[in-house]
């Protein structure tokens, strides 16, 4: 396990160097391909071995080679804080905290390997909360095409991963069950029906809340804060996005079931994670989206960024339905705790929220699952 958590730290921090650019040229609609890393002082190209995570940082002792212009001490501690992540993330998932979802040992794979697509899974979310975050605290936004893409794939990275599993509400009933003589039988359509038929109304109201929520962010904001034609258009087109790739993902959803109506346990189990994720992420869009309309109309001010409520649709897929609850609610205490203080401190900073769902959804990782089992599995039986 030490291997395999070291090896992961030392790839962490050279992701870690790639999120730098990712975080710097992101909000400024350049590409994080071309051009390779350079001085932003003099323009000269930094060399490969300059490059390296961390080292290259001290041995040019936060300077460029060329022109000794001093680069930001930010990028050597976020190379060290994503390896740090990777490391713990792996860790994480090793040490059965965040096990593989079981889908995986039943298709054949050895548990090494099993946890290894586990991983990939989970770090792929950790490397999405830091760039949202970073990008968060710097420009007050949350990139499309960070939070478009992710929404897009977060159901299927999700998957990998029991993460969204381990909460008390479970839906492997929904499509596993067993008879009186013990056998197992599997209900394919009647889960797609159940999961498939939420997710729909869900989509559908969503796309009929339209022109109330125009209603509302041109009404009850003020002047500086209403929705002008093109915040609207872009809204809209955000949620034309976001039923479309849950369409997909249904789509996918149905391929499964059809599958594990044939009593393929393989493609239940794995539908039943899909599920979970599917339903996660229209929580996750849900619960902000209505948080934004309701805050609205009550403090007639606007109370919710929309890049908020695309940014925790995706931390959905890996939490579940619960948990993405439970990171809410970690974000909202987290916010209090540092907010308020900075409050009364007199502090001119705002932090957005973002960084405080990033919180959350740690917290819900790791406390939710027993939280939610100590609070809410008495209520459920």
């Amino acid at each position: 396990m030490l291997f395999s958590i070291v090896v992961a730290g030392l790839f962490g921090a050279f992701v870690g160097s790639f999120l730098n650019v990712c975080v710097h040229r992101l909000p400024r609609n350049e590409s994080v391909v071309t051009p390779a890393s350079r001085c932003y002082a003099c323009g000269a190209a930094v060399r490969w071995h300059d490059n390296l995570p961390i080292l290259g940082w001290l041995i040019l002792k936060g300077r460029c080679r060329f022109c000794g212009s001093p680069f930001s001490i930010r990028y050597l501690l976020i190379e060290a804080l994503v390896g740090l992540f990777s490391a713990a993330a792996v860790w994480a998932v090793q040490s059965g905290a965040l096990p593989p979802a079981p889908w995986l040992t039943a298709a054949g794979l050895a548990p090494w390997m099993a946890q290894v697509v586990a991983g990939t899974g989970l770090l792929l979310l950790v490397w999405f909360l830091v760039v949202a975050t970073l990008i968060d605290l710097d420009h007050y936004i949350i990139p499309d095409e960070l939070t478009k893409s992710f929404q897009l794939i977060a159901p299927f990275a999700a998957m990998l991963l029991d993460a969204n599993r381990l909460f008390a509400w479970d839906s492997d009933g929904w499509m596993v069950s067993r008879s009186v003589f013990g056998e197992l039988r599997v209900d394919g359509l009647g889960y797609l029906a159940k999961v498939g038929g939420m997710a729909g109304a869900a989509c559908a109201l969503l796309l009929l809340s339209l022109p109330a929520a125009r209603y509302i962010y041109s009404t009850y904001c003020p002047e500086s804060e209403r929705w002008r034609s093109e915040d609207h258009l872009g809204f809209r087109w955000g949620v034309l996005w976001f039923v479309l790739v849950t369409v997909v993902q249904i789509g996918v959803l149905a391929l499964l079931c059809w599958r594990a109506g044939r009593d393929h346990l393989v493609a239940a189990e794995a539908a039943v994670s899909l599920g979970q994720a599917l339903m996660g992420s229209l929580v996750g869009w849900g619960s902000l989206y209505l948080v934004g309309l309701i805050g609205t109309i009550t403090f007639r001010r606007n109370a919710m960024g929309f890049g908020d409520v695309k940014f925790l649709a995706p931390i959905g897929a890996w939490l579940g339905p619960i948990g993405v609850v439970f990171a809410f609610f970690g974000a909202a205490v987290a916010g209090s705790l540092i907010g308020i203080p900075m409050l009364f401190l007199g502090g001119k900073r705002v932090i957005p929220f973002g960084p405080y769902l990033a919180v959350g959804t740690i917290l819900a990782l790791a406390v939710g699952p027993a939280a939610c089992r100590a609070l809410l599995a008495p209520l459920m039986h």
